[in-house]
């Protein structure tokens, strides 16, 4: 995502660690949530998202365990990943 992209949370992996699963759930990272990338820092990492009204930075490798709706190609955007439907 780009800042000022919108996108509505498919869901978080399953193949990703329990612990971390239910941590970026209950920051917001929930199925059918909006998700607003705000801004990335200068190399690309963290990344600044607004969920639920809250801020919430993320490394890269932890947004690439939430996939959200839409038709992108996921090379386009490595992380929030694009679900298949």
């Amino acid at each position: 995502m780009k800042p000022g992209d919108s996108e509505r949370v498919d869901s978080v992996l399953q193949a990703a660690d329990p612990t971390v699963r239910r941590r970026l759930e209950a920051l917001g990272f929930r199925p059918d949530e909006e998700v607003t990338c705000v801004r990335r820092a200068p190399m690309g990492c963290p990344i600044l998202f607004r969920v639920c009204g809250a801020d919430i930075c993320l490394r890269k490798e932890q947004a690439r365990m939430i996939t959200v709706a839409g038709s992108a190609a996921a090379s386009d955007r490595p992380e929030l990943a694009r679900s298949a439907s």
